[in-house]
């Protein structure tokens, strides 16, 4: 199993090539990286798949309809779009500060949802 991907772990983006390897302590091996931070983002991308979430809720007392949100780290990718769901159907007040805790712990992942910008 090869897999060949674009490398998010820093600016440079190196196309990284991910291959089994049983000899390997992590069982994979990595190449292509210019940098160390390749290899566990590879390896991590192809064992337990993850992103940052962004999105929006419904917003009211103000001009904007919706509010921007962001996790404060990473969700495993198959538990996206049960996030959307979420996030589809909550809605906050203004005024919101940028930062404020919108969800806490989402879906027990330990993650939290907060406001990506200011709403007076």
């Amino acid at each position: 199993m090869n897999r060949i991907i674009k490398c998010k772990a820093c600016p440079v983006g190196c196309e990284l090539t991910i291959y089994k390897d049983q000899l390997s302590p992590t069982e994979y091996t990595v190449e292509g990286n210019s940098c160390g931070r390749g290899i566990e983002f590879g390896i991590k991308e192809v064992t337990e798949p993850s992103r940052v979430l962004t999105g929006r809720v419904l917003l009211k007392n103000a001009a904007m309809k919706h509010l921007p949100v962001k996790t404060t780290g990473v969700i495993p990718k198959d538990k996206i779009d049960d996030c959307l769901e979420i996030l589809k159907t909550t809605e906050v007040t203004a005024p919101i500060k940028k930062g404020d805790l919108i969800i806490e712990n989402i879906l027990g992942l330990g993650v939290d949802v907060i406001a990506a910008r200011r709403v007076k």
